[in-house]
């Protein structure tokens, strides 16, 4: 599918969670559960979200959206990034998807294996949250800021999230030209979601033609 007939399908803005199928040290999967849970709280009035529908963070991202959408009756304005091979994503993913209001899991297949999906993620995202991660991960979120996407870092969550800070700061060189201004570091997931409430979903109510383009 064409990544422009994947945007149109759905509401913007649209936000990518990006994180490791085998999380490094540093990692909660109650943290994630539970951002997903205020991830989806957030869109509940526009917008939707994304997984890249492996193991790991994305499967513990989902999980949070789906309790939120079993507690509320809702469906769960959330899609899967997956390349065009053979293979589906997880089980659990489609189990889970059957408790929410849509009863169904969407799958969006884009690129032909899974290094040619990650370079499709920045481009199909408004903005990726990053969730520890790994070597891959940290291609997802260069990729993005390339893009001029903004890229949200659970910082204290290890691996790519934490690298991905250090570079916003100085303290990691990475040979790439981008805007280390999209990156916004932060320590809580309370924090994450002020931030998407008053500063980045403001934004898209203000300039909503932006998103449409």
């Amino acid at each position: 599918m064409k990544l422009e007939e994947i945007t149109a399908k759905y509401e913007r803005p649209i936000i990518g969670i990006i994180g490791a199928t085998s999380p490094l040290p540093g990692y909660d999967s109650n943290d994630a559960y539970r951002l997903g849970y205020k991830l989806r709280e957030v869109v509940e009035k526009k917008g939707n979200l994304f997984t890249g529908g492996v193991p790991g963070v994305g499967l513990d991202i989902y999980r949070g959206i789906v309790n939120y959408c079993v507690e509320n009756g809702v469906e769960d304005k959330f899609f899967v990034l997956f390349p065009n091979i053979e293979f589906e994503p997880p089980k659990e993913y489609f189990r889970l998807a059957e408790k929410t209001k849509n009863g169904i899991l969407k799958v969006e297949r884009v690129g032909n294996d899974m290094e040619e999906r990650r370079s499709y993620v920045g481009a199909v995202a408004d903005l990726l949250v990053l969730v520890n991660g790994s070597v891959g991960t940290i291609d997802e979120a260069l990729k993005g800021l390339f893009l001029e996407k903004p890229v949200i870092c659970l910082q204290n969550s290890g691996g790519a999230a934490e690298v991905i800070s250090k570079f916003k700061g100085g303290e990691i060189e990475i040979p790439l030209n981008v805007n280390r201004e999209l990156i916004k570091p932060f320590d809580s997931i309370s924090e994450i979601v002020t931030y998407l409430s008053n500063e980045f979903l403001s934004k898209y109510g203000e300039g909503a033609q932006k998103w449409q383009n």
